[in-house]
């Protein structure tokens, strides 16, 4: 394993203090920096990197923030197991390695939707007021003029409003600005395009008629089948990757 010391190099970009940020992040996450590894002092960071300390210590700031170092004053600044500390939004920064899309992270993502979402439609059959439904019913049928791609994050967030829980809303929220660009993927094919739509009517009807089971149902197949095809535009074959 290379040292810690070793592993970055110089900045020439303007935004500095995130260029560390990224150089770190993806050390961390590919495992070059391991748990526990001590990275060596601001002022030293600094010169490797012909930058201030100022510069630096923006960016241990954000790492720290997102779960990936420790900064223990009078000790020195330590790489954190990202798999014990890291939050949800640290699922944003890992997505990408090396300004490339990393795809077992996103194939991890796909694979987390496919479970929650499906108890998400089951709860907002269950639990939707007639203003849930009202509210459904404009974006599933009477919003031909937004794009595909918007009405369906409509769809979906609507959903998980009528299921009762904002926890629901907020996950589903932040999973949409993850896979922002697999989704255009997605739609960019006729085929999914018309499957969404039947998808829309059949949801709705689900939720309206109070149906947990088959909403939870319909949600699942057309979780799956969405993961099929973008792993698929993607160039990715076989089942699931594990971290």
């Amino acid at each position: 394993m290379q040292r810690a010391k070793d592993l970055l190099t110089p900045l020439t970009k303007t935004r500095l203090h995130e260029d560390i940020v990224e150089q770190l992040k993806d050390r961390i996450v590919r495992g070059d920096l391991a748990p526990g590894a001590k990275l060596p002092p601001e002022r030293e960071l600094a010169e490797q990197l012909e930058v201030n300390r100022t510069t630096v210590r923006e960016a241990l700031h954000k790492l720290e923030g997102m779960g990936l170092l420790e900064v223990k004053h009078g000790t020195g600044i330590f790489v954190r197991d990202y798999l014990e500390s890291g939050s949800l939004d640290l699922a944003r920064h890992i997505l990408f390695l090396d300004g490339k899309l990393n795809v077992e992270v996103l194939q991890n993502l796909l694979s987390l939707r496919r479970l929650l979402v499906p108890e998400i439609s089951f709860h907002a059959a269950k639990n939707r007021s007639d203003e849930d439904l009202r509210a459904l019913d404009r974006v599933v049928f009477h919003s031909a003029e937004l794009p595909l791609e918007e009405r369906d994050w409509r769809v979906h967030n609507l959903i998980a409003r009528a299921s009762g829980n904002v926890l629901f809303v907020i996950f589903l929220n932040s999973f949409t600005k993850l896979a922002q660009d697999s989704a255009r993927l997605y739609f960019d094919v006729e085929a999914n395009q018309r499957r969404s739509l039947e998808f829309h009517a059949a949801i709705y009807d689900a939720i309206k008629r109070r149906k947990a089971t088959e909403a939870r149902q319909l949600m699942a197949d057309v979780l799956e089948y969405a993961e099929e095809q973008t792993l698929s535009a993607l160039g990715v074959t076989g089942k699931r990757g594990k971290r």
